[in-house]
């Protein structure tokens, strides 16, 4: 069966796409618009293509998105290029540093033709995999935003008032964010009297008495005194940052239970249940739909580890042995695995000890956990690859039984 293969440098409002035969002969090239008739005339030709008994494989430095989807639903096989890969691969047929969106469609489909072998074929996972992902990526991304607004806010009463930062532990709950509103000015706590404080504090809030009491002396502290036109300026601006946080408060909170209940009813979620935490929370949800469904997404328990960011990277050559952090890594999967670690210290015996033994190794608090994230993605790929439950009292006799061996 002859094959083609498709260079496709893709963009925004257009893509270009370079196509080569078997010896390297052009074939076509294009520009394909991201329009409904554009990828319509370039899915008539890849029909009429495969109609001839051709077999597609396309290149593209993106695992993911609109043309992606589209290159699969017209049966091409389509290989995601890592960009550091391509950008050395430019050299192969150019020495000048210029490039351009057709010559570096033409070095995709080069780059394939050459070296498929050291590239593994993308594998799109489930539908409602694919949903879970989304879902969850949308979620961290409201949640950093919603921090940047906390950031903000504390900047801003930092320079005028600071008084709710030193009563609130956190300015997202509800009566933080109320007594912003109602009291966004030095000038106007000045004229909340201690019967108004109870009122908002136990009746609106339902704080303890003991509690109300810490909180009023905290408002009475005396302050320094803050030009009348500082005040003016940045309490307008407080009053824009708390509407934009109100909002971001609920959008975090409806995505997060829309992301449990989405997880609760797929089949995976019996098993990553067994984890700790995972009944409850989205750090789980998270992970598992990092992993996604493909059966042959992951080789190797090593391979799942450098993806997550967990192990390092070695650099060795002769006398030269360096260890050094792992940039190039899936960020979301690393930030789940580090919350993840770290909420199991307090409910798995062998994951805090192994945490402790790190430290007393000298090693930082971030290092420690993500060596114990490595331990867990071990056990993690073993469940996800043999579709089996976590447990715990197993694990502990596996690593007694390593220990008498090591001992033996």
């Amino acid at each position: 069966m002859a094959r083609y293969y498709l260079g496709v440098d893709w963009a925004d409002q257009s893509h270009q796409l370079y196509v080569s035969d078997e010896s390297g002969r052009k074939i076509r090239e294009l520009e394909v618009q991201q329009t409904a008739d554009g990828l319509a005339e370039l899915g008539r030709w890849l029909e009429e293509s495969r109609g001839q008994g051709i077999e597609l494989w396309a290149a593209i430095e993106k695992p993911e998105g609109r043309v992606v989807d589209f290159l699969l639903d017209h049966g091409v096989v389509v290989y995601p290029v890592n960009p550091k890969a391509l950008d050395r691969a430019r050299d192969r047929f150019r020495m000048s540093p210029s490039k351009s969106d057709g010559f570096d469609a033409y070095v995709l489909a080069e780059f394939l033709r050459t070296d498929h072998a050291h590239l593994r074929a993308l594998e799109p996972n489930s539908a409602e995999g694919q949903e879970l992902k989304m879902l969850t990526r949308d979620h961290q991304r409201l949640g950093r935003q919603k921090t940047r607004l906390l950031n903000q806010i504390g900047i801003t009463l930092k320079e005028y008032y600071p008084v709710p930062l030193e009563v609130f532990e956190s300015l997202d709950t509800k009566i933080a964010l109320d007594f912003l509103k109602a009291y966004p000015t030095p000038q106007a706590l000045s004229k909340l009297t201690r019967r108004g404080w109870k009122r908002f504090a136990k009746r609106d809030h339902h704080l303890s008495e003991a509690r109300c009491s810490e909180l009023w002396d905290k408002l009475n502290k005396p302050q320094l005194a803050v030009p009348t036109h500082v005040v003016r300026a940045k309490a307008k601006l407080l009053a824009a940052l708390v509407m934009q946080l109100e909002a971001s408060v609920k959008a975090v909170d409806s995505y997060s239970q829309e992301v449990q209940s989405f997880f609760a009813a797929m089949p995976a979620a019996e098993i990553a249940k067994t984890l700790p935490g995972g009944k409850s929370g989205t750090t789980v949800a998270s992970i598992w739909a990092e992993l996604g469904d493909a059966p042959k997404r992951w080789n190797s328990f090593r391979h799942l580890q450098a993806e997550g960011g967990a192990v390092p990277v070695t650099k060795a050559s002769g006398k030269s042995h360096m260890v050094q952090f792992r940039f190039a890594c899936n960020k979301h999967l690393r930030q789940a695995m580090y919350w993840f670690s770290f909420n199991s210290l307090q409910r798995s015996e062998w994951a805090k000890k192994y945490y402790r033994n790190q430290r007393a190794k000298g090693h930082s608090k971030h290092e420690s956990l993500r060596a114990l994230g490595a331990k867990w993605l071990k056990i993690i790929f073993v469940m996800w690859r043999d579709h089996k439950p976590y447990d715990e009292n197993y694990h502990l006799a596996n690593i007694a039984r390593q220990m008498m061996r090591q001992a033996a």
